[in-house]
């Protein structure tokens, strides 16, 4: 039986940015974008924290102000999510989806009332983020994380090295 380091997944994101508030919305509509998924640790926030990063408030008025709807998709517990999405405005938010399951992905594009075609998916992790969007027939945004996983730190270690590794076997090792 051949192991799954994941370097065999659906991973490659359709865009990569540097930083979610480098995406403006004419870059959404230009997507073909007609909602929007956003990830919390290292996508939005530091990560382990509900702490924002710089930017994030406004970026989020700018798309919203667009007419783009806003949903939070994590993996994270329930009372955390709540917590940041209060400290987002109130965004609504799917907790505990279980990245790259693609049922977190169905119920984020009820909420928003689009297809899933138009929904673009914004995280930093290719084997949760990109992956599920990927899977689901979503479109798929990668951001270079900003800070080192606290929680779980050689795992995401590992992680991180698979998909430097994925990233450069795929001709995009610049993206790290």
């Amino acid at each position: 039986m051949k192991k799954n380091t994941g370097l065999e997944t659906n991973s490659l994101p359709q865009f990569f940015y540097e930083s979610i508030t480098d995406i403006t919305p004419e870059d959404i509509f230009r997507m073909g974008g007609t909602a929007v998924g956003i990830d919390l640790d290292n996508t939005t926030v530091y990560d382990s924290t509900l702490r924002l990063f710089p930017g994030v408030k406004e970026w989020l008025k700018d798309i919203q102000s667009a007419g783009l709807p806003v949903v939070i998709v994590t993996n994270t517990y329930t009372v955390r999510a709540k917590l940041i999405a209060k400290k987002m405005g109130g965004l609504p938010y799917i907790a505990n989806a279980n990245k790259p399951d693609i049922s977190g992905f169905r119920k984020a594009v009820e909420i928003t009332n689009t297809d899933i075609s138009g929904f673009v998916m914004i995280g930093d992790q290719l084997f949760t983020d990109v992956q599920g969007a990927n899977n689901a027939g979503a479109i798929s945004v990668c951001v270079k994380y900003k800070t080192r996983e606290i929680l779980a730190l050689f795992h995401f270690l590992k992680i991180r090295r698979l998909e430097k590794i994925y990233l450069e076997s795929k001709g995009k090792g610049d993206k790290v």
